[in-house]
């Protein structure tokens, strides 16, 4: 199985977001901490923000930050929230109109899908706080990363 980008920089936001408790994010700031497309971003913070994983404030003092503890945040829920096909192969997409000949007596689905289910349970025992024990070295590979664009920029 192969995640998407959209699981990848959700992540990556909401990591960013836990080690960084206090700093109100934006779009862009997400978009370059993150080294990903703005309008990628911008979707996915959509996604976040609808399904309560951030928040956003207008204004001045605004911006977009973590709503929950790190703790509370279940990786393999995230991934289920953002992903939207766990189709791994097509013939779990199957309905009547289009039935694969062999899915009455193929075992190579049934496989698949208890495969799919132990890489879940593997993700659901994992919360935001386990990855990014590491927080301050976070931190400083973001810095390092903003200074290389202020020097590519420049």
């Amino acid at each position: 199985m192969k995640l998407t980008g959209m699981t990848d920089v959700a992540v990556r936001i909401l990591m960013l977001m836990a080690v960084n408790r206090n700093d109100k994010w934006t779009i862009d700031r997400l978009s370059e901490a993150t080294n990903s497309g703005r309008p990628q971003v911008a979707k996915v913070v959509q996604i976040l923000n609808r399904k309560g994983y951030i928040k956003s404030r207008r204004g001045r003092l605004g911006g977009l930050m973590l709503a929950h503890a790190p703790a509370s945040i279940n990786i393999g829920k995230l991934v289920r929230n953002v992903e939207d096909n766990f189709a791994l192969v097509e013939c779990f997409a199957c309905s009547p109109n289009r039935d694969c000949p062999l899915s009455a007596v193929c075992r190579f689905r049934g496989k698949l899908k208890h495969a799919l289910n132990t890489f879940m349970n593997e993700l659901d025992a994992i919360n935001l706080t386990e990855i990014i024990e590491n927080a301050d070295e976070i931190r400083l590979s973001v810095a390092a990363n903003s200074e290389r664009e202020l020097e590519l920029s420049a």
